[in-house]
């Protein structure tokens, strides 16, 4: 695989990753935002139906959102009920149904398919400037016979690990999150490099994921806060900033994935 050795004295910023993903986007922001149209959309369809979830959740708990005044009093009556009885919390949670418990598994399965396919994009288009984007296609690259039965299995791993880990109380969770965070371009570069993927394969991209991340991990957190922050203002608009956060953040990730390997690469 692709420069995953130890890491050399190198280090880099998250400034300088900020810079770099800035300066990629002004290059072609036409380019970057038309590859990123469909995980856009499916970040509005996301909060349409999350609304509707929400509205519909509040409803069955006689919230009317309507009448400010009202909800307010029944969302005390509830705090109020939680805290003098803590088991009563088991009946005021948002519950859903198996068939919308599979939609929404599915549609977050298809999302994050088309991040991975976008992020290989971006991935080349760094590396090759020359590399012609077909924004359709490329979006669409991770549901090929290439990479798909290998995602499929390497996308519930990693979710997982993400969920044992916050299962352990918020820190485990983080820090399994940062450590495989690069499970997806590794096994990129890997498939690349053989031609071919082994079930072998995508267990030892989780290792070599956390062998890659030994002493950039204050660097990917660093970038992740900020697009926490980043998303919070985004719920304010609604998602529209989405037109050039989701184009940014694809770009930041890649291009932290490509410092760290020549990084690596120059041990």
């Amino acid at each position: 695989m692709r420069g995953v050795l130890m890491n050399s004295n190198n280090r880099i910023s998250a400034i300088e990753i900020r810079r770099e993903a800035h300066r990629a986007f002004r290059k072609d922001i036409k380019g970057n935002i038309s590859l990123n149209v469909i995980p856009i959309l499916l970040r509005f369809l996301a909060v349409f139906f999350g609304a509707k979830i929400y509205t519909s959740w509040m409803a069955n708990l006689n919230v009317n959102l309507a009448d400010p005044a009202q909800a307010s009093r029944r969302l005390t009556e509830i705090s109020t009920s939680m805290a003098n009885d803590p088991s009563s919390a088991e009946k005021y949670m948002l519950t859903l149904t198996p068939e919308t418990n599979v939609a929404v598994y599915a549609f977050l399965f298809f999302f994050i398919m088309i991040c991975v396919g976008v992020s290989y994009t971006v991935l080349e288009k760094l590396r090759q400037p020359d590399y012609q984007i077909n924004a359709l296609k490329d979006s669409f690259q991770a549901f090929t016979g290439r990479y798909f039965f290998p995602m499929l299995f390497i996308t519930a791993l990693f979710g997982l690990f993400i969920e044992a880990g916050f299962m352990l109380y918020i820190i485990p969770g983080i820090w399994f999150l940062m450590i495989f965070s690069q499970v997806f371009f590794v096994f990129k570069d890997d498939v690349e490099d053989q031609g071919k993927w082994t079930l072998r394969m995508a267990f030892s991209t989780f290792n070599r994921s956390s062998v890659l991340m030994r002493g950039y991990k204050w660097t990917y957190f660093s970038l992740c806060v900020e697009f926490f922050f980043w998303e919070i203002l985004n719920a304010f608009t609604h998602e529209l900033l989405s037109i050039w956060l989701q184009p940014y953040e694809q770009l930041t990730m890649a291009v932290f994935y490509q410092k760290v390997l020549e990084n690596n690469q120059r041990k």
